[in-house]
Formats: C-alpha cells, sequence, structure tokens
C-alpha cells in the first residue's frame, strides 16, 4: 500500500470504504496539516482540532479529490479556511504574543533566526501563489519529493516542475522582502525544507483515522438512506454528528494522556541527538570544502599537462633548426668539408656512397642530387627533385623527367661548394647552394689532349627546400645570376605557384 499513490488511495477509501487506505493517506500528510495549522494557530490544542476537521473533510470529499494531481496542496489550502473559519480572532492574538516571544529569544537561538522571521508569514505567503506553483513547492520541500517524482505527479517535463519550484521560491522570497525579512532564494528553499514539516503528537494519526473513517462511514450511510432529501439535514443525522463528536472528545483525552508521555520522551531523543546534527553538518561543510579544493586542483594538474606538451613539441622544433642551421653555417664558413668535392683530377669521381646520403640534412640532399646526375639514375632524381606547388603541372614535370631523363649528359664528374646560405631568417625553410660543377666536353681541339676531352667548369645555383621534414632541390638557376637575384627569383615563382593553386 505504501507503493500506491494518493489519488488511488483516495478511489479505494471512496468506492470500498478501505479503512486501511484512508490510514496510510493519514500517516502521510497529518506532520504537513499538524505543522501548518500549527503555524496558523499557535496552540497545540487548536491545532490538533485544526488537523481532525481537515482530514474529517477529507473523507467527505474523497470522490470528488480521486483525481486532484496534489492532495496536500488541497490539505493547506482546507487547513487555512478551517483555521480562519474557528479561531480569526484567536490566532491573530496568539500570532501577536508568539512573534513578540520569538522576537526575545532571538538572541539566544541565533542559528534559527531565519526561520523564526519566517514561520509566522509563510502560511500567508503560501496563500499567496497559485495552485500549479504551490503543488509543485508542497510536492518538492514539503513532501521531499525528487524532481523525477514531482514531474510525474504534476504531469510536465523535469524542466518545466524545476521551473515551477524556481518560480514559487522568487515569489515567497518577494513577498517576505516586502515584509521586512531578507533571504535569498536558496537559503529560503533550504529553512523550508528543514523546518516546515514537523513530527506532530503521538498517536493523533491513530485518533484522527478512526474518527474520520467512522464520521465518513455514518454521513455515507445516512446520505444513502436519506438521497431524496438531500437538501435538508435531519434531527436523526444532526444525532449522529453529535454522538461522532462526543466519542471523538473521549477518544481525544485519552489519546492526549499517552501523547504528553511519549512527547517527553521523544523531547529527551531530540535533545541527545542535537550534539550529533552539529557534527553531521560540520563534517558535511568539510567534505563540500574538500571537493572543491579537489575540483580545483585538478583544473590546474589539466593545464600543467598542456603547457608541458607544448614545451616539449617547442623543443624538438628548436632541436631540429639548431640542427640544420649547424649544418648549413658549416658549409657556409668551410668550403674544404665534406661537402666540398675537390677539382683535382685525380678525384672527379663522385663516391658512390652518396647514393645513400639521404634527404635529411642540406648536405645529404646536394650529395644526393649531385650522385643522381653523375650516374643518371633518374629513380634517385625523382626522390631528391621537389615537383611544382602546383597539382596541375606535377604529371607534366614527372612525364617530362621520364622522357629526356635517359638524354641527360653523364659528363659531370666533379663539383664543389661555393657558398651556402639561407633565404630569408634562419628559421627559413629554403637555402641556396652555389655548386662549381666540373665538366667532360666531348669537343676535339688542337691542344693534342690524346683522347680529344676538355675539362670545363661553370657555377650552377641550386635551391633546397625542406617538405614533409626532408630537403629536396626545387631549382637549378641561371649561372649568370648573382645569389642574391636567383633568390629574389625563386621567391616570386613561389608566391605565383602558391597563388594560382587551387584553395
Amino acid at each position: 500500500m505504501n507503493d500506491q499513490t494518493d489519488q488511488q488511495l483516495l478511489r479505494d477509501y471512496a468506492e470500498r470504504q478501505s479503512e486501511a487506505a484512508f490510514a496510510e493517506l493519514v500517516r502521510r500528510h497529518v506532520d504537513l496539516v499538524y505543522s501548518a495549522a500549527m503555524r496558523m494557530v499557535g496552540d497545540p490544542h487548536l491545532a490538533k482540532d485544526v488537523t481532525q476537521a481537515v482530514f474529517v473533510a477529507l473523507a467527505q470529499n474523497a470522490r470528488q479529490l480521486t483525481d486532484h494531481p496534489v492532495v496536500s496542496g488541497w490539505l493547506h489550502r482546507t487547513a487555512q479556511n478551517i483555521a480562519s473559519k474557528i479561531v480569526r480572532t484567536d490566532v491573530r492574538r496568539r500570532a501577536r504574543e508568539q512573534e513578540a516571544v520569538l522576537m526575545n529569544e532571538l538572541l539566544s537561538a541565533e542559528p534559527n533566526i531565519v526561520w523564526e522571521h519566517i514561520a509566522p508569514h509563510l502560511d500567508a505567503a503560501l496563500g499567496e501563489l497559485s495552485e500549479p506553483d504551490r503543488g509543485a513547492l508542497f510536492l518538492r520541500y514539503f513532501e521531499r519529493k525528487s524532481a523525477r517524482e514531482m514531474a510525474q505527479t504534476l504531469g510536465i517535463s523535469d524542466d518545466a516542475a524545476q521551473k515551477r519550484v524556481s518560480r514559487a521560491i522568487e515569489r515567497l522570497r518577494e513577498f517576505f522582502a516586502k515584509r521586512g525579512v531578507t533571504v535569498g532564494a536558496s537559503g529560503l528553499a533550504v529553512v523550508i525544507s528543514a523546518n516546515a514539516v514537523q513530527a506532530a503528537p503521538v498517536g493523533l494519526a491513530l485518533t484522527i483515522s478512526t474518527a474520520a473513517v467512522l464520521t465518513g462511514t455514518t454521513l455515507a450511510t445516512t446520505a444513502t438512506a436519506t438521497a431524496i432529501k438531500t437538501t435538508a439535514m435531519t434531527a436523526f443525522q444532526k444525532t449522529i454528528v453529535a454522538t461522532t463528536i462526543a466519542v471523538l472528545a473521549g477518544a481525544g483525552i485519552y489519546e492526549a494522556r499517552q501523547a504528553s508521555q511519549l512527547r517527553e520522551q521523544n523531547q529527551t531523543l531530540q535533545q541527545q541527538q542535537t550534539p550529533f546534527a552539529a557534527q553531521l553538518q560540520q563534517l558535511q561543510r568539510e567534505r563540500d570544502e574538500a571537493t572543491n579544493r579537489l575540483a580545483v586542483l585538478g583544473k590546474d594538474n589539466e593545464r600543467l599537462k598542456r603547457n608541458t606538451a607544448e614545451l616539449l613539441k617547442l623543443r624538438a622544433r628548436v632541436t631540429s633548426l639548431l640542427k640544420s642551421n649547424q649544418e648549413l653555417t658549416a658549409l657556409t664558413n668551410d668550403s674544404s668539408t665534406a661537402d666540398s668535392i675537390s677539382v683535382d683530377e685525380r678525384d672527379y669521381a663522385i663516391p658512390d656512397s652518396w647514393a645513400n646520403a639521404g634527404l635529411e640534412t642540406p648536405t645529404a640532399a646536394i650529395r644526393t642530387y649531385l650522385w643522381a646526375m653523375s650516374n643518371t639514375n633518374i629513380a634517385k632524381l625523382k626522390e631528391v627533385l621537389s615537383p611544382p606547388i602546383r597539382d596541375r603541372d606535377k604529371d607534366a614535370f614527372w612525364e617530362l623527367l621520364d622522357k629526356q631523363g635517359l638524354s641527360m649528359s653523364t659528363g659531370l664528374k666533379g663539383a664543389r661548394v661555393v657558398e651556402a646560405k639561407r633565404i630569408g631568417d634562419n628559421n627559413s625553410n629554403e637555402c641556396l647552394f652555389m655548386i662549381e660543377i666540373i665538366e667532360e666536353s666531348t669537343t676535339t681541339t688542337e691542344t693534342g689532349d690524346p683522347l680529344g676531352l676538355m675539362k670545363t667548369m661553370n657555377t650552377q645555383p641550386v635551391i633546397l627546400r625542406r617538405t614533409d621534414g626532408v630537403w629536396r632541390v626545387a631549382m637549378t638557376g641561371n649561372r649568370e645570376l648573382s645569389p642574391e637575384e636567383i633568390a629574389e627569383d625563386h621567391a616570386e615563382a613561389v608566391e605565383m605557384e602558391k597563388s594560382e593553386a587551387p584553395q
């Protein structure tokens, strides 16, 4: 039965007069109704009377309330009406007295100062809310339903239910602000959730269940027997009601004695639990603080990881640039290094080991290029030559190389680096080599050369470009131009190719 909704329990009671169903309804909501009545009348005895009257009204109107979405809201509204009718004058007087007492106790009860200011006006503020807002507020903070349960009860989405609760809290905050009680929306929600529902006196639920069921059954039987005369109450019915009230009064006196003893025991237990509750709140605050610090440390750790990764990338980049710069500086400062090829006739032959020099550095790329030219190796030339930037020119470039490569002169006998420099700043990916080429001519001369051969020398510029981490020959220039003119022509050609390349 605990799994049934309020509407199912009301339907069960209305159709089958189930006392168990009505007792479950009373158990669920008696604390809420009693707390509201206590706030309204300010007197425990009058609050019990109001609570009993509310549940008697619930028993009488059970059939009409089976489709009501929020029973707790209806109970609260009924409690307001009954309290205002029964003890309107007394409530005002008691409310003023209670407010004066509470104001005197503010200094000795500082933790509850917000609730003591709110409590006298809470029910009036709730009465100012619209029915949808009040229902959502009761489900969330009085019945302590989750957002999903609240949405299912109201038949709306989770977000809509939460917005409805937030709107109700904001209107309550504005209501209290007009009366000089300043409290934030979140603080107001916490105070209401913690204090709005108090435990009703022990035994009150049983007393109400018995009395209400008896009254409801009596009235239902009488109504059936006199269905034709429903417009007037007979003397017999009045007698039944009077008898019922007398029974309730007697039962209330008996229950009051037991409730007084149990109330004292309950207060003793609550006083014993107060230190533990304070310790629990302190531990919860410490846990929240530790969670916040952990989140901050996690963010700092992620930021340090990203910075470390960027630093490693920069270090690798600097190492690569330093290596290339050292290689180029060695070529520039010393023409007798391993990059130079002697012009002495005994050293004309280019070593076969240069076939495997690779393309990792400018020096290695020059050696690979010269070996491929000397040995007319088309495959090696394809490795070392850099194709045009524009895609439409690449196929024509390789086709021309395949056709004319076999007809290349094999007269290259030696070479040496005359000058080496970067094109642009030290971080540039292009450099210029001035290579002195020693070629062999087949023209017969009058010098009496027994083989009919003549050694000729000329200087040829070669531009290297680094792409995809390796160096390749990008262009061989006009031997009659200066290195600066060659660099300018090359830069113009590259810009033209890039501008014409598809984006």
